[in-house]
């Protein structure tokens, strides 16, 4: 009874230390995940305001496979439609780890390239537009959008590898300044259409504002 007694108190210790463990440490993945999450927040935060420009945000919708032949599954954190067009926008947390910097004409985190990335998300937002062209008014297709959360990223605005790279406090002046391709009506009416057309990401309500 006595062996069985120290073997209970010795499992309890390292239960409690294996709880003690995981409460503590964090897991690359999990931190990515977490940052990840934080900056879709605040990039939809952000986008409020716009909607006093007439524009609409679907927020965490996807183009499923084999809705259009050919075209690949996409992703879609925000889908910003609105009289200056149709706006796929991708979230970046870079508030916390390597610095995010602009050199020449690439857009560095520490001592990584993105330019992969940002020319990924160029074809993401081609694949969306020849997904939906049958809903798109003529000569309006998806424009990729780069957000960046981040202490600071000079110069922005910044256009590069077809990507338009921007602060989520800038989003009124660029949006603002940009000419417009539909009237505010069409645009509504739009992005009612791919309310319907995109479905969440999830097996959540997706979240429209």
């Amino acid at each position: 009874m006595t062996r069985h007694a120290y073997f209970g108190v010795g499992f309890a210790a390292l239960v409690l230390a294996a709880l003690a463990d995981l409460a503590y440490t964090k897991p690359d993945h999990v931190s990515v995940a977490g940052r990840r999450a934080s900056g879709e927040a605040a990039t939809a935060k952000a986008i409020k305001p716009l909607r006093f420009q007439g524009f609409t945000a679907l927020h965490d919708r996807r183009l499923a496979s084999g809705t259009v032949n050919g075209i690949p599954p996409v992703d879609i954190e925000h889908l910003l439609i609105g009289p200056a067009g149709v706006f796929l926008l991708d979230s970046k947390n870079w508030l916390s780890g390597p610095k995010a910097q602009m050199i020449g004409d690439k857009l560095f985190v520490g001592m990584d390239n993105r330019e992969a990335m940002l020319k990924r998300l160029d074809l993401e937002a081609q694949n969306l537009t020849s997904a939906l062209r049958p809903n798109l008014p003529r000569g309006v297709k998806v424009e990729p959008v780069l957000v960046v959360h981040a202490k600071e990223l000079r110069p922005t605005p910044r256009f590069l590898d077809g990507v338009t790279i921007l602060m989520p406090e800038q989003f009124p002046s660029v949006f603002g300044q940009m000419r417009q391709v539909m009237t505010a009506t069409q645009a509504a009416k739009l992005a009612e259409t791919l309310d319907r057309v995109l479905p969440a990401r999830s097996g959540d309500k997706p979240l429209r504002k």
